[in-house]
């Protein structure tokens, strides 16, 4: 199992000129503002699961921009059901990259509930037919050139390692900022 950063790194290098990126707070958010990101990104510091609802308006409003929320899995634990919403809207124009270590990275690296959630299968059972595992970073590209072409809302399931000593970047940007920043 990889680390974020390689995934980060391989999600950059594939983003397309129409992309927009939606991040999750966490380690995604403090991250990215410290790389080049070729498109607009709004990086959430503050809100538990809601990158996927915020993706969504976006994407249901700028239908010629590729909108790709970046959420982990206590986020969107918090509120599985969205991936419903997503699914009955089915914008074309979605990707859901979830980011799974099995721990509220966020708050403190507390493990998550012990039940063992199938993200693919739940996505799928919510009305997602677009579903793919990316083991690697290697393979990202061309799970979110797939997602493109799809047609349809999909979701890439990345699992990562949990890193409790992760050099993780401390937030960079102050909200206003970010909304500032954000531009389509």
């Amino acid at each position: 199992m990889r680390g974020r950063k390689p995934f980060l790194d391989a999600l950059v290098a594939a983003l397309a000129p129409d992309d927009v990126l939606v991040s999750c707070l966490g380690a995604n958010a403090r991250w990215l503002p410290h790389m080049n990101v070729p498109v607009p990104m709004f990086a959430l510091c503050d809100s538990m699961s809601a990158a996927v609802p915020l993706a969504l308006g976006i994407a249901l409003s700028r239908p010629e921009r590729h909108v790709i929320a970046l959420e982990g899995d206590g986020s969107l634990l918090m509120s599985p059901n969205v991936l419903a919403t997503v699914a009955a809207q089915r914008p074309d124009n979605l990707t859901v990259m979830l980011w799974v270590n099995k721990h509220y990275e966020s708050s403190g690296g507390q493990a998550l509930p012990a039940a063992p959630v199938d993200w693919a299968a739940l996505a799928r059972a919510a009305g997602i037919a677009q579903v793919e595992t990316v083991d690697e970073p290697a393979a990202l590209a061309k799970a979110l050139e797939a997602a493109r072409k799809a047609k349809a809302p999909a979701l890439l399931v990345l699992p990562i390692a949990f890193d409790p000593a992760e050099d993780i970047p401390p937030y960079s940007e102050r909200p206003e900022e970010i909304r500032a920043r954000f531009r389509l």
